[in-house]
C-alpha cells in the first residue's frame, strides 16, 4: 500500500507540474492550531476536468512533540489531494475561495521514550479530506484558513510564482 501512495503522489506531482507550466501555480507554508508545520504547492489542473475549478494540492507536514527530553513523538506526513473551488459555482466576491479537497497521505510516526518499548517507529496511509476558504491579499499573495485530518485548524500563506 504504501508503494501505492508513493506512487500516487510522486505522479501527480509530476503530472501537475506539467500541466501547471502555463497555469498560476502556488507554493506555501501553514501552521495549525495543533503544533503542525506544513509545506504545500498547488497546481492548477482545471483544463483535465472541462475547466472545472479543481487544483492538485502536494504537501509535506510535519508534527513534533516532547514531553520530557526522553520521551518524544514525531509523525511526518506526504500527500497529494485534489481541491474543488466553489468560488465560481457560487459567485462570490473574487477574493474569497471557499473549497472542500480530499486525497491519499501517507504518514511516518516516530516514538522514543521511557517503559518497556523504548522505540517505536511505524507507518500507514490513508484518506485526506479538508475543507476551507481562501482569501487573496494580492494578486500573488493568498491566506488559507482550514479544517483537515492531519492538524486540525490550519492557517497558511501562498505565494504565486
Amino acid at each position: 500500500m504504501k508503494y501505492f501512495v508513493l506512487n500516487f503522489i510522486l505522479s501527480a506531482f509530476i503530472v501537475t507540474s506539467a500541466e501547471a507550466a502555463g497555469n498560476p501555480t502556488q507554493v506555501g507554508l501553514n501552521f495549525s492550531s495543533k503544533s503542525v508545520l506544513g509545506i504545500q504547492g498547488e497546481f492548477d489542473i482545471s483544463s483535465r476536468f472541462d475547466n472545472a475549478p479543481v487544483t492538485a494540492q502536494v504537501f509535506l507536514k510535519n508534527y513534533s512533540h516532547n514531553d520530557t527530553s526522553l520521551d518524544t513523538w514525531n509523525s511526518t506526513g506526504i500527500g497529494g489531494a485534489v481541491i474543488y473551488d466553489f468560488n465560481t459555482k457560487y459567485q462570490l466576491d473574487k477574493k474569497f475561495h471557499p473549497y472542500v479537497g480530499a486525497g491519499l497521505i501517507y504518514v511516518i510516526h516516530t516514538w522514543a521514550g521511557i517503559g518497556p518499548e523504548k522505540k517505536y517507529t511505524g507507518a500507514g496511509s490513508g484518506l485526506y479530506v479538508t475543507g476551507g476558504v481562501k482569501y487573496s491579499l494580492t494578486p500573488l499573495v493568498t491566506t488559507d484558513f482550514s479544517l483537515n485530518n492531519f492538524g486540525s485548524l490550519t492557517f497558511g500563506v501562498s505565494i504565486g510564482i
